[in-house]
């Protein structure tokens, strides 16, 4: 018997998903993960990749996304870190994480909740895995 698996909410103020996109060219991308932030807190990661990261082959031959991908958790948390620290503030850290990383990362734009969580809502295209 599968124990049930208690949900964790999570409230955000705003947020942005990053996919990685093999090619740039493409519709389809790989949803890495959620990133957002409540007034006064550290970010929040929803990671929607394993712990373990992504096996690159077949997705890139870049030796600098190949590393993301193996470890997205190391990754976002080090640049996320960076730009806070350079910004002093999470939400501009977050904007500056989505404008500096652009090409074969990308994000949504930094949607602001206000407490209307659906008024902007996200378009997807979920792929089986490769």
């Amino acid at each position: 018997m599968q124990q049930a698996i208690e949900p964790t909410e999570i409230s955000l103020d705003a947020y942005t998903m990053c996919s990685f996109l093999p090619d740039l060219n493409s519709a389809r991308a790989l949803p890495l993960a959620l990133i957002g932030y409540r007034q006064s807190e550290d970010p929040w990661f929803v990671w929607l990749v394993p712990k373990g990261g992504v096996d690159p082959a077949g997705l890139t031959v870049d030796p600098y996304y190949a590393k993301v991908l193996r470890d997205p958790q190391a990754y976002f948390k080090k640049k996320l870190a960076k730009y806070v620290g350079e910004t002093g503030s999470v939400k501009r850290g977050i904007e500056m994480l989505i404008d500096c990383h652009q090409n074969h990362l990308a994000f949504t734009a930094l949607t602001e909740l206000r407490e209307q969580p659906f008024r902007h809502p996200l378009q997807v295209e979920l792929v089986g895995a490769f």
